[in-house]
């Protein structure tokens, strides 16, 4: 349709350009008089010393620019030449032109950014208009520490309101030097695909932890060694928890939690099912004690494979653990339960009548269902 009315043509390109997978198609939009900035041997001196006039040859950059919302620069688990060429191609643009506020993508709401390597005091890859960013981490020896990349990300762009991490990070900083981060208006992080030792986990606790944060998404890595007591109270302002992780870990890190208004917590535990008692015998009370007033929401995933015969004993326990919670004023209860795909799925009448709704007349819903999968 643009093609045939001129009219058409800036909404058809708007909607062309608004999301981008990479960077790639605006390396042949830069000048020829700023062709260095995709060559890896050029210094931050040479990038200060270019005089940066938008008339002169940025006008088809601009163009495109100026439409994209958001913008990808890699991937956690595709990591190439070409895709580190890109990111350092478009870390050195904003050297040359982001300054007095401008920047080469003046309306980015969402931007993919590799933590690949050291980000130069000069560049401003953060622009101000930034909603969302995610940082993919590659663990490599010059790759800039987390603290020090959320610190580029607070001051270069106060209004972002998405935060996710991606892949194996790294801090530099011992605990007792992380001050907290003043995030105005971050609501939403997202930790689910992050791998975190117990060094960034702590570093991040404290980064995060007066932070404006009501939609908390975190996978715990099992055996975190490390002093939870010395880590502030974590995420006052969280209103819903999707947590991952070993039983132990959860437990400790829940046990940080002050959160007072958390509504939705949803948990997958790691292990074998038999470390379910552990969770009802530690984590139950904690959960009851300090969400015991707010939770309304509770869903619970048992995903690790284990025999057959266990089904009916594990989904009793878990039932039975979880009244404290519903007396407690729950709302909304949902178990998942991963089962064996060859085999079809019996309980014995006992257990078969705690999966009926009828059972739990103080809930406004209770849903049990099965994923199927193949054990090994």
């Amino acid at each position: 349709m643009s093609c045939c009315c001129r009219a058409f043509t800036d909404p058809a390109l708007d909607i062309l350009w608004r999301s981008m997978h990479s960077f790639a198609p605006f390396i042949s939009l830069i000048p020829q008089s700023a062709s260095f900035v995709d060559d890896a041997r050029t210094s931050d001196c040479d990038l200060l010393k270019y005089c940066c006039n938008p008339l002169n040859g940025w006008q088809s950059f601009d163009k495109y620019a100026a439409r994209v919302w958001s913008l990808r620069l890699g991937e956690h688990d595709n990591y190439s030449a070409d895709l580190s060429k890109n990111r350092d191609c478009y870390t050195r643009l904003t050297v040359i032109r982001g300054h007095d506020e401008f920047h080469p993508f003046p309306k980015l709401r969402s931007l993919a950014y590799v933590l690949s390597g050291p980000i130069s005091p000069q560049a401003k890859p953060f622009p101000p208009s930034l909603r969302s960013l995610t940082l993919v981490c590659h663990n490599t020896l010059d790759c800039d520490p987390i603290e020090l990349a959320l610190d580029r990300a607070v001051a270069e762009a106060p209004h972002l309101k998405e935060l996710c991490i991606v892949g194996l990070m790294r801090t530099m900083r011992t605990l007792h030097s992380i001050p907290p981060l003043q995030f105005g208006q971050i609501g939403s992080v997202d930790l689910s695909k992050a791998y975190i030792r117990a060094p960034e986990l702590a570093a991040l606790c404290t980064l995060l932890s007066q932070a404006p944060i009501s939609d908390l998404k975190i996978h715990l890595q099992d055996r975190l060694n490390m002093n939870w007591q010395a880590i502030p109270p974590l995420f006052p302002a969280l209103k819903q928890l999707d947590v991952r992780g070993s039983m132990f870990s959860v437990i400790l890190f829940m046990s940080r939690l002050a959160a007072t208004n958390l509504h939705t917590l949803v948990f997958q535990p790691d292990g074998q099912p038999s470390g379910v008692t552990t969770f009802f015998d530690y984590l139950i009370p904690i959960i009851a004690e300090k969400l015991g007033k707010s939770l309304k929401s509770f869903d619970l995933h048992i995903n690790e494979p284990r025999r057959h015969a266990q089904d009916s004993d594990l989904v009793k326990s878990i039932l039975q653990g979880l009244e404290p919670l519903v007396e407690a004023g729950l709302q909304s209860l949902r178990l998942f339960l991963q089962v064996d795909s060859t085999m079809s799925v019996q309980f014995p009448p006992e257990v078969q009548s705690m999966l009926e709704p009828c059972s739990w007349p103080s809930l406004k819903q209770f849903h049990f269902a099965t994923k199927a999968t193949t054990l090994e």
